[in-house]
């Protein structure tokens, strides 16, 4: 393909647009200013490569798009065509249209490069939009289907009084989820879990074009992106709330969340209390549970049952879902720097907010190896620790740790050794670690997570010091939570294998042991002005 001239790139907008209107691409800068002022552009997330036929060119392609289109096995481009209509919008930014399609080799050097940036940039596209649609095309709202079921979900306590309701109940829903997943790829596929999150008000619009009105909906009208999310992460949380309870080994407290719904009718069996951490880890891992911006550790956890055509997707799929903006796509990279700079990236963004992570009891498998090994803090962006945030219904605000004052956190940039995380005290100045007093311990709640999925470790199962992983480690105090029996509970960051303390000039070493709530006094403290944070004891 010969060298054409592409438009200059804005970061912040589309290269191109599409004009429904005259059926050609435009560039954004010779886009009428009144239009777009006025209606601005839509719009539409769908999921089409994998029906990508690339070796037949689409008829009646718009005309200035310089890359081949290739046509679906499903639906011909006229019928696409008249479903973008549905948007409103005279404009509209359509991947199909908007982004160079092809593999490297058929793309010229500044049809790659724009195709990159395009990708990079669909936050601000997503967000610069006036309208959009979730384009359902494998659904229709006139037949049953498990995806019907799923967004009709009982977000309450949906009439349950035994314990073997709430099973089969969840169990129907897992069901209910997978079939979904099965029959509407745009429920499986990475890019669009980006799109989900970013569009979260989008009306889901069924093949014929239609909507799927209820009032039980979130807006009470029509079905949304969000109300995907809703009823499966509200059942999520109460069952989070359930092994809470058991954990605790107390009832129900009216002023937690989940108060009222099921979590205490559960049994306290040991088999119980495993279905429950798995059926918890199935629902966090199907990808619908919370997947709204500014929680990227449950983002991140959904991408076990997403799809994508390259790996290196399975990062950059989810830069604008993130909200991360300065970080470059490239596909010439390692998967490994990928994941690299994807984590660095977001940890100068969400900060501390990336340890609510769990101690992991568990070895990692690689993708399609047979060989397991301990967890690296890379293993984060592939979301293989899950989310301790559902069971953080304890937090209190504590004015005497504003923001300002908490540790900055940063992973490794090429400065130091990739397995790193460092935490440095706020402002140049120290942190202080501390150890609990053997002797008044009133009550701890250690995260954890094996092959089965999160479980606590608290006083209710164990005394502190018979476990063999807490006796003697050291605590970084990060928040509070509420008092128990007087005593105000820290949420702590667990260390394990501190060394280098005392030495002048050299950061402290420590493995990360996961979150730790504790109810005790100190009996020991040191100030210290850097820590290199491990991922793990091997």
């Amino acid at each position: 393909m010969e060298n054409i001239a592409v438009p200059k790139n804005n970061p912040k907008a589309p290269r191109w647009l599409l004009d429904l209107h005259e059926w050609r691409i435009q560039p954004y800068n010779e886009v009428p200013k009144e239009i777009l002022k006025g209606e601005g552009y839509g719009i539409v997330s769908y999921t089409w490569g994998y029906i990508a036929q690339w070796d037949k060119p689409a008829t009646d392609k718009p005309q200035g798009v310089v890359w081949n289109v290739p046509t679906t096995s499903k639906w011909t481009l006229a019928r696409a065509r008249e479903v973008m209509q549905k948007i409103g919008t005279r404009y509209i930014w359509w991947d199909w249209m908007c982004v160079p399609q092809g593999l490297p080799k058929d793309l010229t050097p500044q049809l790659l490069r724009a195709q990159g940036e395009e990708i990079g940039k669909q936050l601000h596209i997503y967000k610069g939009s006036s309208k959009s649609i979730v384009w359902l095309h494998s659904t229709s709202w006139t037949d049953t289907s498990s995806l019907k079921e799923v967004l009709l979900l009982e977000m309450s306590r949906p009439g349950l009084r035994d314990p073997s309701a709430v099973e089969n109940y969840t169990s129907k829903v897992e069901d209910w989820i997978h079939a979904a997943q099965k029959d509407e790829r745009w429920l499986k596929s990475g890019w669009t879990l980006q799109e989900g999150v970013l569009l979260s008000g989008t009306c889901l619009i069924d093949g014929h074009g239609n909507t799927l009105s209820d009032s039980r909906f979130y807006n009470g009208t029509q079905a949304t992106v969000r109300d995907l999310s809703i009823p499966v992460s509200s059942l999520a949380f109460n069952l989070a709330s359930g092994y809470f309870i058991q954990s605790e080994g107390h009832d129900p407290d009216t002023t937690r969340p989940g108060d009222g719904q099921f979590g205490h009718l559960l049994p306290k069996s040991p088999e119980s209390v495993i279905w429950l951490r798995r059926a918890l880890k199935n629902l966090v891992q199907s990808g619908l549970v919370w997947f709204f911006e500014y929680s990227p550790l449950f983002i991140l956890a959904g991408k076990h049952q997403r799809m994508y055509s390259v790996q290196a997707d399975s990062c950059w799929a989810l830069i604008g879902a993130m909200g991360l903006e300065k970080i470059e796509v490239s596909y010439e990279l390692p998967m490994e720097e990928i994941k690299r700079r994807f984590l660095s990236a977001l940890v100068e963004k969400y900060q501390l907010m990336m340890l609510f992570l769990p101690f992991p009891e568990f070895q990692i498998e690689d993708r399609g190896s047979l060989t397991k090994r301990a967890f690296q803090w890379t293993d984060i962006v592939d979301g293989v620790l899950l989310p301790v945030g559902m069971f953080l219904v304890e937090s209190h605000a504590d004015e005497n740790l504003p923001a300002e004052k908490q540790p900055t956190l940063q992973f490794s940039d090429g400065k130091f050794a990739s397995n790193e995380l460092r935490l440095k005290g706020p402002n140049g100045q120290t942190m202080s670690l501390f150890r609990l007093s053997k002797d008044h311990v009133s009550y701890f709640r250690h995260y954890r997570q094996d092959s089965d999925g999160l479980r606590i470790v608290s006083s209710s199962s164990v005394d502190l010091y018979d476990d063999p992983l807490l006796a003697d480690e050291w605590l970084l105090h990060l928040w509070n939570v509420d008092e128990k029996e007087g005593i105000r509970g820290k949420a702590c960051i667990l260390l394990l294998q501190v060394d280098n303390l005392g030495i002048d000039d050299q950061p402290v070493g420590a493995t990360f042991g996961g979150m730790i709530d504790v109810w005790a006094p100190e009996s020991e403290k040191v100030e210290v002005k850097a820590i290199v944070l491990r991922p793990s004891q091997s």
